[in-house]
């Protein structure tokens, strides 16, 4: 699952600091050339005012818009990079339910199938994760044992080590 607040966080931290330099760029360097070239037609005064406030505005759109592209491009490769490089966690664990999904493939006749365990940790969190058939097979409901998994602004599942055998 994943963890929204983590990497929303992420995405406002690559935003603020990549608008604030995109905005300082079209003001300090772009605009005023920008009003340099069109000085040359001050003849048609209505014409440059229009064109010089529509030329403003697209500027200071375009400053927001590639920030958050380039946010959002920034969140999702940090975000990759912490799950990653962070460390295992290992947890005493009960496998709670097991569940099979079936989804329809956008744009294709195929049928996808996920797998998906529950456990409940020590502390009656519950963590979901989407596995693979291998590890499905050989997990049983109530079952305890040591849970293995990364996380960052999702989780990973690693490994579930069968301890206790309740079935």
């Amino acid at each position: 699952m994943i963890n929204f607040k983590r990497f929303w966080l992420d995405w406002v931290m690559a935003f603020v600091p990549t608008a604030l330099i995109l905005l300082m760029v079209f003001l300090f360097i772009i605009y005023p050339n920008e009003r340099a070239q069109l000085s040359q037609y001050n003849e048609v005064n209505e014409i440059y005012r229009d064109l010089n406030a529509s030329t403003f505005r697209f500027g200071i759109i375009m400053a927001f818009l590639v920030s958050a592209f380039v946010a959002q491009i920034y969140a999702v490769t940090i975000d990759a990079y912490k799950l990653r490089f962070s460390l295992p966690i290992s947890v005493p664990a009960k496998v709670k339910s097991k569940a099979i999904r079936n989804y329809m493939v956008p744009r294709s006749p195929n049928i996808g199938t996920a797998f998906e365990l529950t456990f409940e940790l020590e502390n009656k969190e519950i963590k979901r994760f989407n596995v693979t058939a291998d590890q499905f097979s050989l997990a049983f409901e109530n079952n305890r044992g040591i849970l293995t998994y990364k996380e960052h602004s999702k989780s990973r599942f690693i490994d579930f080590d069968v301890q206790e055998i309740n079935g």
